[in-house]
């Protein structure tokens, strides 16, 4: 199992030390910390562990928000005491595990799915045979959670948090919910009611046994497809409705080539613009990237900041090898050393999946790729 981020392992005991290091064997990205108030000496083969000569509970509000993942070595309370000054919220809290010094059981406790504490204990506990203690309601009942979702999609949803806590409730307590999958995601469906069409959609939106509809996709005019008539035969657009929660995974990468000094406003609205031609919605923009020359041009840095995505740039010799697979342009070889820059990049964004082929807009060029998850 690959765990993004980095593990802080922290115990006490010499027997949970051990335990400790046959952890960081196993695992990767982990320090390992051993709390101790005298003075201590470490073995030579022990100079993996770090000794920390002073409290707990200050050393843990140290390393609180430095570590993705905190794995106590300790007895529960102990922990408990330990972090509760530090708890802010499940979207921003790091994983929190606890295990007892014998390694027979390994508690999720903090940061269960959206931090990524669930999938580590089961992670470690099929490693050291221990027994995975999980107790989130939606894990518990044999149920998919609508925060899992979002995060092995990297997807973004408006009202995050109250859909979330609504939907995972509605799943837990047996209410039903549809779930529309428009673009072949693979996802956990336990507990929904899958929707398989854009009809079966409309039919859902208007069926009353139906609460609520998660819709997984990155188009923008959705809407199109759940359109349907109220009750005057006038259309209502269910988009809107708060019936509808919209997963939108982050897969679109873009690439860019532009001329030197374009307008920022220019090329923000000439992707909007783009978008709105392909169908794409913005907050599906994972990434955008162009050729090293670009790594300065204002325009593509402030559409990065606008989207909130990273600007990732690429050097003639890694856009040669590719541009031999696109339209080539005699001009753009001269000017800036490769035969194209936005289909290129776009298709070094997305590892060879790209799904949009160039479009220009005043001096810009667009180009898309889609990141399979």
């Amino acid at each position: 199992m690959n765990i993004e981020g980095n593990i802080a392992i922290i115990c006490i005991t010499e027997n949970g030390k051990n335990l400790a290091i046959k952890i960081k064997s196993l695992v990767n990205n982990c320090v390992v910390y051993q709390i101790k108030n005298k003075k201590s000496y470490l073995n030579v083969q022990e100079k993996c562990v770090h000794i920390v000569q002073k409290k707990l509970s200050d050393f843990v509000g140290e390393v609180f928000n430095k570590f993705d993942y905190i794995v106590f070595i300790m007895a529960t309370g102990i922990v408990v005491r330990s972090i509760a000054p530090y708890i802010v919220s499940k979207f921003s809290d790091p994983a929190i595990l606890v295990i007892d010094e014998k390694g027979k059981n390994v508690i999720s406790l903090l940061s269960g799915h959206v931090g990524g504490a669930n999938s580590l204990t089961n992670h470690i506990s099929s490693l050291i045979d221990a027994n995975p203690v999980i107790t989130t309601a939606t894990d518990v009942n044999k149920k998919a959670s609508l925060d899992m979702i979002a995060k092995y999609l990297n997807a973004h949803i408006d009202n995050f948090r109250e859909n979330i806590k609504e939907v995972n409730s509605m799943l837990v307590n047996n209410r039903c919910v549809g779930l529309y999958i428009d673009g072949g995601y693979k996802v956990d469906t336990r507990g929904f009611k899958l929707i398989e069409s854009s009809k079966e959609l409309k039919e859902s939106y208007l069926d009353v046994n139906i609460e609520k509809i998660v819709v997984i996709s990155n188009k923008k005019n959705l809407n199109k497809d759940i359109e349907v008539l109220d009750k005057d035969n006038k259309f209502k657009n269910s988009y809107f409705s708060e019936k509808i929660v919209k997963v939108i995974p982050k897969d679109i990468v873009i690439g860019i080539g532009c001329r030197r000094d374009t307008d920022s406003k220019l090329m923000l609205d000439s992707l909007l613009k783009f978008f709105d031609s392909q169908d794409i919605d913005a907050k599906a923009v994972r990434t955008i990237g162009s050729i090293e020359l670009k790594k300065d041009e204002k325009a593509i840095i402030d559409l990065s900041k606008t989207l909130q995505v990273p600007f990732e740039i690429f050097s003639v010799d890694e856009i040669s090898k590719v541009d031999n697979l696109f339209d080539k342009s005699d001009f753009v070889k001269k000017n800036v050393g490769v035969y194209s820059v936005a289909e290129p990049v776009a298709y070094l964004l997305s590892k060879g999946n790209l799904i949009v082929e160039k479009h220009k807009y005043k001096g810009i060029t667009f180009s898309v790729g889609r990141v399979k998850i």
